[in-house]
């Protein structure tokens, strides 16, 4: 299809020509759009009802509370989205929990070597926590940005 936005480089083309054209709100506009199509699956993957099935009952709740994921986008050259998930309060080790199924939770240790130590907990933990709604979500998000790509296109040529 002639004048169609199908990736990397066709957003960076466009957010070039946003810029030439100093469409600041459209810019603005896909931008937002963006946001909200990784935001649905940041959320997602943070909440206690996608957690259960791959954690230890009570764990499920303290992860939940203890994570973050956030999304971050990039411009330039190398446009890209980025959806992280971190731990708030303690340095999980999120990607052992993820790539190789272990739970690791921080204990406080007493005697001479006292303070916070990482422990492994065996229980039933599943992989995937984080990769398997990414990878089932990715085409639907990846769908909403190229869409989001051809309306604002469509709005800065009827501009002129």
């Amino acid at each position: 299809m002639p004048g169609s936005v199908t990736g990397t480089a066709d957003f960076a083309a466009l957010s070039a020509r946003l810029k030439e054209a100093g469409a600041t709100g459209l810019r603005r506009e896909l931008y937002k759009a963006i946001d909200r199509s990784a935001r649905d699956l940041a959320d997602e993957i943070g909440s206690v009802q996608h957690l259960y099935p791959y954690l230890p009952d009570p764990y499920a709740k303290v992860l939940a509370a203890d994570l973050k994921v956030r999304v971050y986008k990039r411009s330039g050259r190398d446009p890209h989205l980025t959806i992280r998930a971190e731990g708030r309060e303690h340095k999980r080790k999120l990607a052992q929990l993820d790539e190789r199924g272990i739970l690791v939770h921080p204990v406080f240790a007493q005697g001479p070597r006292k303070g916070w130590k990482w422990r492994p907990q065996f229980s039933h933990v599943r992989q995937g926590f984080f990769t398997d709604p990414v990878e089932q979500c990715a085409p639907a998000v990846r769908k909403e940005i190229l869409a989001a790509m051809r309306e604002t296109k469509r709005k800065l040529e009827a501009r002129g």
